[in-house]
Order: C-alpha cells, then structure tokens, then sequence
C-alpha cells in the first residue's frame, strides 16, 4: 500500500513538470553565390557550428543539409569570400547566401573616431529645430525668437551654404524625409515638400497634417518597381513588412516580426488588452495612471524595422536581436544573431542608423547620458564598438558618407540646440 502511495505522488509530481523538448529533424536546401555577379560558388564550405556536420556546394553552388537541433548557428565560408555565420531557426529552410568578396585579410581592430564632434551649425541668433541629411547635403530648420522666424538651410559637409528659403510665414515643427527621397517640412495642421532650385529653397504641394501622417510614414523604402511599407498592430506587438509592387499593388514579399513575449502575456491578462486597445483614456483617474503604465512600460511598442541597404533589404527585428537580409525579389539570403545581450556599454537603444553612401550599419547603446556606437556587421550579425559620445543626451543621431549628426542642447544658453558633426 505504501508503494502505491509513493507511486501515485510521483506520477502527481511528473505529470507537472513540461516534457523534455523533441529534437526536431529539419532539411535545409540552398544555393551560394558571388553577391555583385551572381554566379554559383562551388566548393564553398557549410559548417554546422558546435558540431562536425558539413557539406560542401555542388557545382551550381546548391547544398542540403539536416539539421535536429534548431535554433543553430551555420558557418559558409570559400577562399576569397567573407566568412558568413547565419542564424538557422524555423523561419525558412530555403536560402540563398550571397557572399561578399574579402577586402582584407588584416586582423579586425577597434576602429577610433578620427575627430572629435565640432559644431556644424552654431549661430549666436539661431538655433536648429531639426535637420535631415541627404545626397551629401545637410538641410538645416533653423528658429529665433522662441520660433517666431524659422528659416530653411541647405548646406554642404564642409559647411557652405547652398540654398535658403528665407523667413517662413507659419511656424514649422520639424523636417520629414520620405520613403521616395522627397524632403518635406511640417506644421501643426500642414506638411510642404521642399523643392531646392538653385539658390533657393521653396515648399510646395501643401498637404493636411492628418492625411499626410496617414501615408507617409508607413512606407520606409522605395525602389523604382517596389514600396516598402512597415505596418504595426493595434497592440503594438506585431510589426508586418511588405513589399509592394508600385504597378501592380501586388505584394512580393511579407514577413513578420512578433514579440512572442509580450503576446502571451496579453493572451494571459484580457484587461490589459482591453486597455491596450482604447482609444481614449479611460475616465477613472487610476485606470488612465495603469493605461499609460501599460503602454509606456510593460508593453513597449514593436521597434522593429526594414531598410534597403544596397542591393538588400534587411529587417532588424528588435524582439529576438536577428538581423534578416533579403534580395529585392524577397528570397532569404541570411539570417544573422546580434550579441546584443554581450554588450556592456549600457542599455541597447534598438535604433538602427544606415550610411546609404557607405551600405553600413550601426546601433547605438547608452549609459547615463552617453551613448556608445557599434557597427553591425553584415556578414555575421557581430557588433564592433566604433566610440562613445562626448555630449550627454545627443539627439537625432544620423550617419552619412562616414560622417556622425546629432543635435545636442548646450547647456546655459536660451535657444541651445546646434548641430555637430563627427567625421567616422
């Protein structure tokens, strides 16, 4: 009797704990080629990485391999060609790895700033409201006046200045750089496009705040037959990227980035849904304190993002730090892992800066006031630290043709905010 009893409090005891997670058996197929010719890299070596599993590629370049324990991390290699290191999980079990011809075989050093930041815009009546930077030019909204006279710049990296639109006639807000290239500066109830023509800038095609904010912000790239176009969910916790034919309205490409923590804890707590999803504050005082707790706290939005950078696109999902690169006609030519969670200079900022002129990218982390730069590296997902900040709390923060933007509040002055520059 006694054994009995033992017996039943150990199948209570087991039947408790989650069962041991199956291995699962997955076949993965794709090819390996040269990135600016397209051609098959044959020999190219595929390792599985932890383990003695490897293939090499056929002739035209293809390879199948199987793999039981995912996620995993697959090493492709070839004499002449960078390394790639490709985060495996049960995304996609087709791919198509472009590889990048070596541009050095020196050992990777930490790279220093090569200047310190120097003003690039400092006026002792003008301040900068905001900026944008584009094609080698730097387009300045500068204010006075406690934004009683606004004036448009465009200026060149060596600080010449190239157009100016004169005195505004309404008081702006901010600059818009969109999706197409077009430049716009907006107002409380209107957003212009800012057309430059020789040495003047003129703002044209007035259109209403709402509609604009409506469109515009929602596509995030262009090519000359597709729209990128980044759409978010109701909770904040879904971010789907599209890839839209600009003929056709047909969608090339989808995919997904879901913040799988964050879903379930909704799927747990209805309330907490319930709230996410009104679209007013609720009149109870307390209820409106544990909203806005909600939103700004618990459940941060989605800060996932898609960029085309060269002949690629890539989207950073910021909930499980991958990296995703894609040709244009949507095939997954690599998934990467950021070692986000290595990096000691502080919290990760989860923003994503592009030199469209250089095709690099960085991120940034902070600690205090101080931020740090990295560059991510698109051959395998590793974060290389470029240099720390001078200024606490820099804001805007761009990076163009290996040149460093932000805007920083000089302390002690009445309108402060100016524009530094820093050369990478």
């Amino acid at each position: 009797m006694k054994a009995k009893v033992i017996f039943f409090i150990c199948i209570l005891l087991f039947s408790g704990m989650p069962a041991r997670p199956q291995n699962k058996r997955m076949i993965f197929k794709g090819h390996v080629l040269d990135r600016e010719l397209f051609i098959p890299l044959k020999g190219a070596n595929i390792r599985v990485d932890g383990t003695r599993k490897g293939v090499v590629a056929s002739d035209e370049g293809s390879f199948t391999i199987t793999i039981y324990n995912i996620p995993v991390f697959l090493t492709v290699s070839h004499v002449g060609y960078e390394t790639q290191r490709i985060w495996l999980d049960q995304t996609k079990t087709a791919i198509t790895v472009l590889m990048a011809i070596a541009t050095s075989n020196l050992p990777e050093i930490e790279i220093k700033s090569k200047t310190d930041p120097t003003p690039f815009f400092k006026d002792n009546k003008y301040a900068v409201l905001d900026y944008e930077v584009d094609s080698g030019m730097v387009y300045l909204l500068t204010y006075r006046s406690r934004m009683l006279k606004s004036e448009l710049l465009c200026k060149s990296f060596s600080g010449d200045t190239l157009a100016i639109s004169g005195l505004l006639t309404f008081k702006p807000t901010g600059l818009f750089h969109d999706c197409l290239g077009n430049m716009h500066v907006l107002s409380a109830d209107s957003a212009y496009q800012l057309y430059r023509h020789d040495s003047r800038l003129q703002l044209i095609y007035p259109v209403e705040i709402n509609r604009f904010h409506g469109i515009m912000p929602g596509c995030v790239a262009s090519t000359n037959e597709l729209l990128f176009v980044r759409k978010v969910s109701p909770d904040g916790q879904i971010v789907l990227f599209s890839a839209i034919d600009r003929k056709t309205r047909s969608n090339r490409f989808q995919q997904a980035s879901r913040d799988e923590v964050k879903l379930k804890m909704l799927h747990d707590s209805p309330y907490d849904l319930y709230l996410l999803l009104m679209d007013s504050i609720p009149g109870n005082p307390y209820e409106a304190a544990y909203m806005q707790w909600l939103k700004k706290i618990i459940y941060k939005p989605n800060t996932s993002t898609l960029h085309k950078i060269g002949d690629l696109m890539c989207v950073f999902n910021t909930t499980d730090y991958t990296l995703s690169l894609y040709i244009l006609s949507g095939e997954l030519t690599s998934k990467l892992k950021m070692p986000v969670e290595k990096i000691d200079d502080g919290k990760w900022t989860t923003e994503i800066y592009i030199d469209n002129i250089k095709n690099k990218v960085y991120t940034t982390f902070r600690k205090g006031g101080r931020f740090t730069l990295y560059r991510i590296d698109l051959n395998n997902g590793e974060l290389k630290r470029q240099f720390s900040s001078v200024h606490d709390f820099p804001r805007k923060i761009r990076v163009h043709d290996n040149h460093l933007f932000y805007l920083y509040d000089v302390p002690g002055e009445g309108d402060n905010k100016h524009l530094f520059i820093q050369k990478l």
